[in-house]
């Protein structure tokens, strides 16, 4: 196999999807997807669904879709192309809500998830507290060079987490383990993988059974997601325990580990471009572009699968019912016939917002409040902390170990 030289135009022939989940392709996927996606798409990706433990299940080949148009429409017609994942649902792993629900069993738990995910929740209850937390945070940065992953990072959406739920803050450590190995990128032996899957529902069983508990005693009990997923009614049905539960595990695995990958990202474009991050601080109303065009260059959420319901075309290729098909909303969202000069940080995009990063159509993603507020926060909070902010000296390191997320293992920086 030929490897890219770092950009799309090298030669590289015999790359194929069976490829892509090589280390030093996983760490920087850009160019492999560029190559993959002027050409048709191919068949025998081999990967795992979030959950499932390499060594133990068995992953099916799938179709790699990348280009933007091909993306948008699978991930549109979701009659056509499932979101029910078998592999996971024969794992040993919860299975998640929404994610992985078809209509229209999907409808009343979107439904349930509206009324739980309340604007007030995240921005009046949630957002003051986010923004202490985060003064508090850069009050112990104090300048100088460290690492931002395994210190900062990681730290802020897992205790994000524990505040929307109501569990206690301290458990923060436990909610970043437990999505780092359910989302396959840590380097966990098969074992370790399952059994912190079960200590992550066993957590989840335990706080859930307890809340109902006290909530049928008459006892308070917080005004937190917990307590809505289990009171909210939507068209005069209620979530069970159950799906309580694995809405709970849902939102900790997405939010304790992708959003990592997210503001390390968003932090890494600061110290890289100082031209961005003067933009930003001249004029702080380019945030929301700043957020939208990270999440599109460098978004971490890099696919997810769809299993075909019939026989069908995509664009010219066959797809037969049964097949599972991975769409890579990464690869789309540096589509060169969607965006200009895609592997470039443009501030403002003008496009910008046709990002696939959050997904698109009925599953496109509930949980985007949470993930811009805490990028809004912490990136305002190192603004106003800070004057500089630059590379650091230290090692600065993407992931390896899962193509679920794009981001950093490791990341330097010096902040003035």
């Amino acid at each position: 196999m030929q490897k890219p030289e770092g950009h799309p135009g090298s030669d590289f022939s015999e790359f194929t999807v069976a490829d892509l989940n090589q280390p030093d392709v996983i760490q920087n996927p850009y160019p492999y997807y560029a190559r993959l996606r002027n050409d048709a798409p191919q068949f025998g990706l081999l990967d795992y669904p979030p959950g499932t433990i390499p060594g133990k299940d068995e992953p099916r080949p799938a179709w790699a879709f990348l280009r933007y148009e091909d993306v948008a429409f699978i991930a549109r017609n979701h009659e056509t192309f499932s979101s029910r994942d078998e592999m996971q649902e024969q794992s040993s792993a919860p299975t998640l809500m929404l994610v992985n629900d078809d209509r229209p069993r999907h409808r009343f738990l979107r439904g349930i998830a509206q009324q739980a995910f309340s604007p007030k929740l995240i921005e009046e209850d949630v957002g003051p507290w986010a923004t202490q937390t985060v003064c508090a945070m850069i009050d112990r940065i104090g300048g100088g060079e460290l690492e931002i992953m395994n210190t900062y990072a990681v730290e802020l959406p897992a205790r994000f987490m524990t505040r929307l739920l109501g569990t206690p803050e301290t458990d923060w450590p436990l909610l970043r383990d437990w999505g780092n190995a359910f989302m396959v990128t840590a380097n966990y032996t098969a074992d370790e993988r399952e059994q912190s899957n079960r200590r992550l529902a066993q957590y989840y069983n335990d706080a859930v059974d307890q809340r109902i508990a006290d909530i049928e005693r008459g006892k308070s009990v917080g005004d937190d997601l917990m307590t809505s997923f289990i009171t909210s009614e939507f068209e005069g049905q209620r979530l069970s325990a159950e799906e309580v539960k694995r809405f709970c595990i849902t939102l900790v695995v997405a939010g304790a580990e992708t959003t990592v990958y997210l503001l390390g990202n968003l932090i890494a474009t600061l110290a890289q471009e100082p031209t961005i991050c003067d933009q930003l601080r001249a004029d702080r109303s380019l945030m929301r572009h700043f957020l939208d065009e990270s999440l599109r260059r460098d978004g971490p959420p890099q696919r997810l699968f769809r299993v075909a319901t019939a026989d069908c075309e995509v664009n010219g290729t066959l797809v037969s019912k049964g097949d599972w098909v991975a769409v890579f909303f990464a690869a789309a969202n540096r589509d060169p016939d969607v965006f200009k000069d895609p592997d470039r940080f443009m501030l403002p995009r003008k496009n910008v917002s046709r990002h696939l990063s959050f997904g698109h159509g009925i599953h496109s993603c509930m949980g985007f409040r949470i993930a811009r507020l805490e990028g809004e926060k912490l990136i305002n909070g190192l603004l106003d902390a800070f004057p500089s902010i630059n590379p650091g000296s230290g090692a600065t390191k993407r992931q390896s170990g899962g193509l679920l997320n794009y981001g950093y293992e490791n990341l330097s920086i010096s902040l003035t």
